[in-house]
């Protein structure tokens, strides 16, 4: 801190020697910014001029250095990283000139917007005169927003060495790495909570998703009861869609506005005689240029019978959603975060009566207690440790001296200890690949393998400029970047999904397009449409509405009407060239947790004969794991976040049996019980390959139980361990229990050496379910002749034992038979 410390005071010195001077209107930010803004940060450790960080896609510090336009706010001027994370920001700076004062709600407002809505507790408001750190875990308000100020400096207090050691310990790049921000930001006092009502009073400590969630559930809520008052004839389903699709387009053109794509039209709605038609007619402006599903005539709100919501009402919900002194900035807002409040948005749909509409969880998830959506950090890890692993794969090197090589490192793992290297995948390699999610809700996941395709491409681009093909690449303040065509081409090649809810088909296209224009500029969209093509693809062959589990098979087996609801789906059929090309590459997702008890007796049967692993009392995502891994390519990769149960309970033992023989374990990642909000659940990241090879290590990270973590290390408080699957070795009255370090395993084995154990006078199981694949029979069943076997005289009964009729010292049966 002392070499900081003296840093800044020469700064300081500078300052007040010249203040006048630079107190004028006519010394600008850009210069305060170069002669000393930069310079504080550097002092702190900041490679602000990226003296040493060369790479510009590996920057810990971003300055941005474009201007504001029209009525759109630009970028923070700048945004700081650690690495290797260059996806989520540490904290932002927002710089003005000297003369301007600071304390005005605008700046303010502006400020708390670029870090909250990119879920940075605090930014840092200053032109070096004054340094002002402000509060960003409120959502934005205009009218409060002075109110965030934590505290603030006058420059002279940068000299005085206990003051600066509080911006030091705080912002310094070292402090940074270690969560220092996270850690104040826990200091700080919670909200008291406001009883407000209506669509721009969701204040208090709420996060962008949690905010913007609730505003959308607001805004179907309303235009579900507006289309239902005067379009009586609309069914559930169908005010379910056009509310979607609705939603959908206003959310798609405020992105493309606040991108600088397209100039702001959604403001100017009301402005028009009918604020409705403005909206109609702009999409249908919008469709020849973007194509894509959003803009396609949709069936109801596009028809001429479709009678518009009340145009007041409507125009409200746009005003809010483009007012400039909105808390929300589609520029600053992950895709990743829009992706997971549309997750928890498909969890509810509208309900129809024949004169009313309200908004309802969906019977599934309101069974399951709600929509769990994977956090960010787990699907990260997910994508990189599979479509990563297959872009950058490690070779081994026989020699320390082997050129051409991207990136050299000794690995010790188990008992593979040696050279290796990172070897970048070709962008030619790389579109005979592709990559799925077969349960992919909205998208979460095909978001991040899309995106670390992108960062892929630029990396080899970077790397050899000189192998890109006309057209592929431009060059973008002084950096290689993909072509918008570039972009397109790599999504159509690489990324499929699929989802039984057309809805979330829907969505994950609206997230991939998001995804896809997110770094695109509007003179992008004009050579586009100079050249008369069309800015987003035709998704529909590569997002697919279908059941991945129930197989075109189900002919006879169901009626019409539910097979309809059922949605078979081929994926030979569905994906022809891929299937015929022996699969995908990689598969990768958080399957559905539904326990068979609450499914279609007709449903589970056909899961019963279909799958061979299904058995007992199972759970859907288990028939997951068996498909997906039947869809892999020889040598693909599966990577799932799952229940743990199917690595140690009884109801999985064919699972686990056929995973063992077919297939090898890379990593096997037991998680804390609470990565899901507001739900205690115990999960596992899994991650095979499709090979049958016994000599491989899997590599086994144990968390605490009650551990709260964010990224997935290796650290004192989990266990971190290597074993070797051809010594995994199960049998009918025992699994062993693979998250179990040295010691432990020493002293389960001493306890079972040394001890003797009671005697047991009875089976244990699970619970009795119509599904047990060995089915007993009751006294009434054969009674009413309710059995499947033809041989009355070889069914056998037993006593039946609740958990109720055992106590500590005794049992106590009251009769039942099984």
């Amino acid at each position: 801190m002392n070499q900081a410390l003296t840093q800044i005071k020469i700064l300081v010195e500078d300052f007040q020697k010249q203040e006048s001077a630079f107190l004028h209107p006519d010394y600008s930010e850009q210069q305060v910014r170069e002669d000393f803004i930069n310079k504080f940060f550097v002092a702190l450790g900041w490679d602000v001029t990226h003296v040493t960080q060369k790479n510009p896609y590996e920057q810990e510090v971003k300055i941005e250095n474009k201007v504001k336009t029209g009525a759109s706010h630009r970028r923070a001027d700048y945004a700081f990283f650690i690495a290797p994370n260059f996806h989520d920001v540490k904290f932002f700076v927002e710089a003005k000139k000297p003369s301007r004062n600071l304390c005005n709600a605008d700046d303010y407002f502006q400020t708390i917007r670029y870090g909250w809505n990119k879920g940075t507790p605090l930014a840092m408001l200053t032109d070096f005169e004054e340094l002002h750190i402000l509060d960003c875990r409120y959502k934005p308000d205009i009218q409060t927003a002075l109110e965030r100020k934590i505290v603030s400096y006058h420059y002279t207090d940068y000299a005085n060495e206990e003051i600066f050691a509080k911006i030091f310990y705080l912002f310094s790049r070292n402090a940074v790495a270690n969560n220092s921000l996270e850690r104040f930001a826990d200091t700080l006092p919670k909200p008291r909570k406001k009883n407000l009502t209506g669509f721009q009073n969701l204040l208090g400590l709420k996060s962008v998703d949690e905010a913007f969630l609730e505003l959308l559930d607001e805004y179907r809520e309303t235009l579900a009861k507006a289309f239902k008052k005067h379009n009586q004839q609309l069914i559930s389903e169908e005010l379910t869609e056009a509310v979607q699709r609705t939603i959908d387009r206003l959310v798609f053109i405020r992105f493309l506005e606040d991108k600088q794509i397209e100039e702001q039209q959604v403001l100017n709605y009301r402005a028009q005689p009918s604020a409705w038609k403005a909206f109609i007619a702009h999409c249908k402006s919008l469709e020849p240029k973007y194509n894509g599903l959003v803009f396609k005539p949709h069936r109801i709100i596009d028809s001429k019978e479709f009678v518009p919501p009340d145009d007041n009402l409507f125009a409200g919900i746009c005003d809010e959603l483009s007012d400039p002194t909105s808390p929300y900035d589609f520029d600053q807002i992950p895709i990743s975060i829009l992706g997971s409040i549309y997750e928890r948005f498909l969890g509810k749909v509208v309900h129809a009566t024949p004169k009313q509409a309200k908004v309802e969880d969906k019977p599934e998830f309101r069974k399951a207690g709600g929509v769990y959506y994977t956090p960010e950090y787990i699907v990260r890890y997910i994508v990189s440790e599979t479509v990563g692993k297959i872009l950058n794969p490690e070779l081994p090197l026989e020699k320390e001296n082997e050129g051409g090589v991207e990136h050299k490192f000794h690995l010790e793992k188990g008992d593979k200890v040696g050279l290796y290297k990172l070897e970048l995948k070709s962008p030619e390699e790389i579109s005979q690949l592709s990559f799925a999610d077969i349960a992919c809700g909205s998208g979460s996941f095909l978001i991040e393998i899309y995106s670390q395709l992108l960062d892929h491409h630029t990396k080899y681009y970077n790397a050899f400029p000189e192998k890109a093909k006309k057209g592929e690449t431009e060059i973008r303040d002084g950096k290689i970047v993909l072509s918008l065509k570039k972009k397109q081409e790599i999504l159509l090649n690489n990324i499929y999904g699929v989802d039984i809810d057309f809805q979330a088909t829907e969505v994950t296209q609206l997230s991939l397009y998001l995804k896809l224009l997110e770094d695109v500029t509007m003179n992008d969209a004009f050579q586009f449409s100079l050249l008369k093509e069309k800015i987003l693809p035709d998704l529909r062959f590569n997002i697919v509405c279908g059941n991945s589990l129930v197989d075109n098979d189900i002919n006879g087996l169901f009626a019409e009407e539910e097979k309809e609801k059922l949605k078979p789906m081929n994926f030979s059929d569905a994906f022809p060239k891929i299937i015929k090309q022996g699969g995908f590459d990689a598969i990768v997702g958080n399957p559905p947790w539904i326990d068979i008890k609450g499914m279609d007796p007709s449903v589970v049967d056909y899961y019963f004969k279909k799958y061979s692993t299904v058995e007992n009392r199972m759970n859907i995502y288990a028939v997951f794991i068996q498909i997906a891994l039947s869809l892999l390519k020889r040598e693909g990769t599966l990577g799932y976040i799952t229940p743990s149960s199917y690595t140690t309970q009884s109801s999985y033992k064919q699972l686990r049996e056929l995973l063992l023989l077919k297939y090898s374990f890379t990593k096997l990642i037991r998680l804390p019980d609470n990565v899901f909000k507001n739900v205690i659940a115990e999960s596992i990241i899994s991650i095979l390959e499709n090979t049958s090879k016994k000599n491989d290590v899997t590599e086994v990270f144990v968390y605490d139980a009650k551990k709260k973590i964010d990224t997935i290390v290796s650290d004192e408080t989990s266990i971190h361990h290597f074993i070797q699957q051809e010594n995994w070795k199960q049998d009918e009255e025992k699994v062993i229990n693979l998250f179990v370090n040295g010691k432990e395993k020493h002293l389960i084995t001493k306890i079972k050496h040394n001890t003797k154990s009671l005697a047991l006078f009875c089976e244990f199981s699970l619970g009795i379910t119509p599904y047990d694949k060995y089915k007993g029979h009751t006294k009434s069943q054969i009674k009413n002749r309710e059995f499947h076997s033809t041989k009355k005289e070889n069914i056998t009964f037993k006593p039946l034992l609740n958990g109720g009729n055992i106590t500590r010292y005794f049992v106590r049966w009251d009769g039942k038979e099984w």
